[in-house]
């Protein structure tokens, strides 16, 4: 009998900048690399043989939870990546909402019978998952595998090989399923587990204030229109630059992000929007378009008694430079 650990990757962009990320190679959140000590210390004191994982940055970094603290190699399986979403592909999930909602909808609880151009179907992207799965465990019989994939194909993969529910609970970042392998058969033993995770660093429980609130919560990003002036606070409009985008909730203007060059310019949210972790989506446009400008990481400067500002790139960035009157962020975009 092998054992056969399914992994889903730590918190990545996607998940916070609320993009679908699909095939999109994306890094990992700070908050992404305490789910993956987190996976580390859980992992600890159990045998593992082998690791493998997709191909793709946030399934290999967080591979390293197993494979580098037990001394083993990564092999790494294309046909253990997320789903091909086709036109969808770092979408902003506001947009998907506004464009796309039966789709949407469609893709969440019916996944069988979603379609969108240039996408994956269920049936093409679950038989790839349960072939490679078939591959690595007749490969590793009497052995303990741990594989790292992402949370659509795994539960694609999980009704096609279990008969898991489409509508069975979401698989959390950084959580575990144990499925055994043997005589040719698939039997789980544990799924989404996620035990491990404190509150303060579950992707889930972190989400679960504006899940529950029923708010309106994913933006879309459109260019300015002449009637955006009124949006600009004088104090924060950039000086230059050379690409803005207006930030959207449904059909309210409620902010902008623009870029320079290499640099982040400018982020600005309606007062009335803060503390709703909307500037993450901000910040997030801004480093998808850096990032295919070539750039290996974003800067951005802010005024030092600006402690909200200060706070807030905090948690993305690192202070490279700070003194009374300012304070200048590094942030590494680069996906290798």
């Amino acid at each position: 009998m092998t054992k056969l650990y399914l992994i889903r990757h730590a918190e990545a962009e996607g998940n916070i900048y609320r993009r679908m990320q699909g095939q999109y190679n994306s890094r990992i959140t700070q908050n992404g690399l305490r789910q993956i000590e987190a996976l580390r210390r859980r992992f600890e004191c159990v045998t593992v043989d082998a690791v493998y994982s997709s191909d793709l940055f946030r399934t290999r970094k967080t591979a390293e939870a197993i494979y580098l603290a037990k001394h083993l190699p990564l092999h790494t399986d294309p046909r253990f990546r997320e789903v091909n979403v086709g036109a969808w592909e770092n979408v902003p999930f506001g947009e998907l909402e506004r464009c796309w909602p039966e789709a949407l909808e469609c893709f969440s609880r019916d996944p069988e019978h979603w379609s969108v151009p240039g996408a994956e179907c269920y049936d093409a992207y679950s038989a790839r998952f349960e072939a490679g799965l078939r591959e690595v465990a007749e490969a590793h019989p009497g052995e303990t595998v741990a594989v790292f994939s992402h949370g659509c194909v795994l539960s694609g993969g999980l009704h096609r090989m279990i008969g898991l529910p489409h509508n069975a609970a979401r698989a959390d970042n950084a959580s575990v399923s144990l499925l055994e392998y043997e005589d040719g058969c698939f039997r789980a033993v544990e799924l989404f587990d996620r035990s491990h995770l404190s509150e303060a660093i579950s992707t889930l429980a972190r989400q679960r204030w504006w899940r529950q609130n029923g708010g309106r919560f994913n933006l879309w990003f459109r260019d300015p229109m002449p009637e955006d002036d009124a949006l600009y606070d004088p104090a924060c409009a950039p000086q230059t630059t050379d690409r803005i985008w207006i930030a959207m909730l449904d059909d309210e203007a409620v902010g902008y992000v623009s870029i320079s060059d290499r640099t982040l310019s400018s982020l600005w949210l309606k007062p009335s929007h803060r503390h709703w972790r909307k500037g993450d989506q901000l910040l997030g446009q801004a480093v998808v378009e850096l990032r295919a400008r070539g750039a290996q990481t974003l800067t951005f400067g802010v005024p030092t008694a600006n402690l909200e500002a200060v706070g807030f790139f905090s948690h993305h960035a690192r202070p490279v430079q700070m003194d009374d009157c300012y304070t200048v962020f590094e942030m590494e975009i680069s996906v290798k």
